[in-house]
């Protein structure tokens, strides 16, 4: 499934790169949320400020065994 799809942004004329670019600017720039919209249409996608390859660093042992 593609991630205009997911998105539900089928119509909007933006490729899927353009799209990971602004939710990237967005990581980087510490948004809350990144909005897309075109023919009074809106979709915002939400970002989470958690750094996934740190989460479990506390557990590093218990899951290494």
């Amino acid at each position: 499934m593609s991630l205009k799809k997911l998105l539900g942004m089928e119509s909007f004329p933006l490729e899927e790169r353009e799209i990971m670019e602004r939710i990237q600017t967005g990581f980087r720039n510490n948004l809350d949320e990144v909005e897309f919209s075109f023919n009074r249409r809106k979709v915002k996608v939400k970002l989470s400020h958690l750094a996934p390859e740190g989460m479990m660093k506390g557990y590093q042992d218990y899951y290494a065994k």
